[in-house]
């Protein structure tokens, strides 16, 4: 069976650099940014960004959100390269208490922001869903152009209350410790 696969020389495989680019269909369906040799899809909140829509704290109150919201669901942690002076500590049972107080954190905010929020935080930063699918979804009986303004500037708001609710949720946690 090993016999069968053989490498083939990048140049021989139509690739000058030796990168994989996306295919035609791939960049018709989505707006693809490229960082070094990596090509990244540009989501709903990096548009934003880039618009000045959102600022620096909604970008980061977008990704602890998401964050906490995939370690509560799934139990897992992207952390960044670490430079080795920073080690995990703990076992099975500090971890699951991480993971309960980031499931009982996204629980509290969506006591805090309703239902409404919850459901277009997880459509946007969770599902990675566009605009325009999100506003299929939400407002099916608008016109598309209609239908995704009203949800950009939804998403946009929506952010800023989240960054006000995480810089609420720092501040009482430093209250409790303090006091």
């Amino acid at each position: 069976m090993f016999e069968m696969v053989r490498e083939i020389p990048v140049a021989a495989a139509g690739l000058s650099d030796g990168v994989v680019r996306p295919t035609g269909e791939r960049y018709r369906h989505s707006e693809i940014r490229e960082v070094g040799n990596t090509f990244r899809v540009v989501n709903a909140v990096q548009s934003m960004y880039d618009a000045g829509d959102i600022g620096d704290d909604e970008l980061a109150a977008a990704d602890r959100w998401y964050r906490e919201y995939v370690f509560a669901s799934l139990g897992v942690v992207e952390n960044p390269p670490s430079d080795g002076r920073v080690r995990e500590r703990g076992d099975i049972h500090t971890w699951m208490m991480g993971r309960g107080r980031c499931s009982a954190r996204i629980t509290q905010i969506r006591d805090m922001l309703g239902l409404c929020a919850h459901v277009r935080l997880e459509m946007l930063l969770a599902r990675e869903m566009s605009f325009s699918a999100m506003a299929r979804h939400l407002y099916p009986a608008l016109s598309e152009g209609r239908a995704r303004m009203k949800v950009s500037a939804q998403c946009a708001l929506l952010l800023e209350q989240l960054a006000h609710v995480y810089e609420t949720l720092s501040k009482k946690k430093n209250r409790k410790k303090s006091g």
